[in-house]
């Protein structure tokens, strides 16, 4: 009798067993903070310097296709301008004339036309959320007003969110 009521008593405490939650759950909410983000970075600039060494060159000038690549990363829709840090070039002391920036030309590749620089910032690209490159053009054309040296001037292409 014993082993009845024992054998009974296991069978039921099995069976409430098997009936018990087998599983538990908790959550929580995660919460992201996304900021407004942008980034304009060069990933080339293999056109960046110009050798004048005839007189054709310095009257027709010189063109660099291909000049430089940027890429933007952006969160939103952005778009590029382009302008000069200076007004003038800085190179050789006078008597030779300052070499304005409307000197240097940039376009984007294959556009049609050069914009001249200056230090106003004028319209280059545009483009949509996430990561795009685009590679510019450069034209310089000094003519015959300046004396030989090395001149140099800082591109500056700015990044802005829309």
């Amino acid at each position: 009798m014993k082993k009845i009521a024992l054998i009974t008593a296991a069978l039921i405490t099995g069976t409430i067993a098997a009936n018990a939650q087998s599983s538990a759950q908790a959550s929580h909410t995660v919460t992201l903070n996304l900021q407004n983000s942008i980034d304009i970075a060069f990933t080339a600039a293999t056109g960046t310097d110009f050798t004048f060494t005839n007189t054709s060159d310095y009257q027709n000038g010189l063109t660099n296709l291909g000049a430089s690549s940027l890429q933007v990363k952006s969160n939103r829709p952005w778009a590029v301008t382009v302008g000069a840090a200076s007004a003038n070039f800085s190179g050789p002391a006078a008597p030779s004339p300052a070499m304005p920036a409307s000197v240097l030309g940039v376009r984007l590749s294959g556009g049609s036309s050069f914009g001249a620089l200056s230090t106003s910032a004028q319209s280059l690209t545009s483009g949509d959320r996430g990561v795009s490159s685009f590679t510019v053009d450069y034209n310089a054309n000094p003519g015959f007003s300046h004396d030989a040296g090395t001149y140099t001037l800082s591109v500056v292409y700015t990044a802005t969110q829309q």
